[in-house]
C-alpha cells in the first residue's frame, strides 16, 4: 500500500458507505480513526487526509465565494494544473458540468483539492474519487444518492453518467 492521502481518502470512503448502509447515526471520529490506523495507514497519512476533506466543507460553506463568477465562463487551467490533471480528466470536468454533475464552484474546488494532493499527476480513476468526494460534501449531498456517487467513480469511458 502507498499509503499517502488519496489511498487513505479512498479506503475511508468506502468504510463510510459500508458504515452508512448499516447505521442511521454518524460516524465517531475516534472510531474511523482507529479502523483506519488498523487498516495500516500512518497516524500522520490519516490527519492529514482528513483535514484534506475538512477543506472541501470549509471551501464549500463559504471560502468559495471566490469562484462565484466563474458560472458560464470558459475554465483556462495552467500549466501546473495541466501536468496534474491530463486531457482525459480535465475532459472528465468539464463533461460532469455539461451534464450538471458538478458545479462551476465544485469544479474549483475539485482542482484546488488535486493541487493540494501529494501526488505528481493524478489518474482518472482518482480524478473520480475527488468528484465524488466533493459532490459528496455539498450542500445539496443529502439529494444525492451514495449509488449515484459510487457509479460516478466506477464510470467507465463507454458508459455516461445517468
Amino acid at each position: 500500500m502507498t499509503n499517502n492521502i488519496l489511498d487513505v481518502l479512498t479506503y475511508m470512503f468506502d468504510y463510510l458507505f459500508e458504515a452508512a448502509d448499516e447505521s442511521t447515526g454518524e460516524i465517531d471520529d475516534t472510531a474511523l480513526k482507529a479502523h483506519l490506523s488498523n487498516a495500516g495507514f500512518e497516524v500522520m497519512r490519516i490527519n492529514k487526509a482528513l483535514d484534506w476533506l475538512e477543506n472541501i466543507a470549509s471551501l464549500q460553506n463559504g471560502e468559495a465565494q471566490a469562484f462565484s463568477n466563474t458560472q458560464g465562463g470558459l475554465r483556462i487551467y495552467t500549466n501546473a494544473e495541466k501536468i496534474r490533471l491530463d486531457a482525459k480528466a480535465r475532459g472528465f470536468l468539464l463533461f460532469m458540468e455539461n451534464i450538471g454533475q458538478l458545479t462551476a464552484i465544485q469544479r474549483e474546488i475539485v482542482i484546488e483539492r488535486v493541487m493540494s494532493l501529494d501526488v505528481n499527476n493524478l489518474n482518472l480513476e482518482d480524478l473520480k474519487w475527488v468528484v465524488m468526494m466533493v459532490i459528496g460534501n455539498s450542500d445539496d449531498a443529502d439529494e444525492i444518492s451514495p449509488e449515484w456517487l459510487e457509479s460516478v467513480v466506477f464510470l467507465d469511458d463507454n458508459h455516461t453518467v445517468q
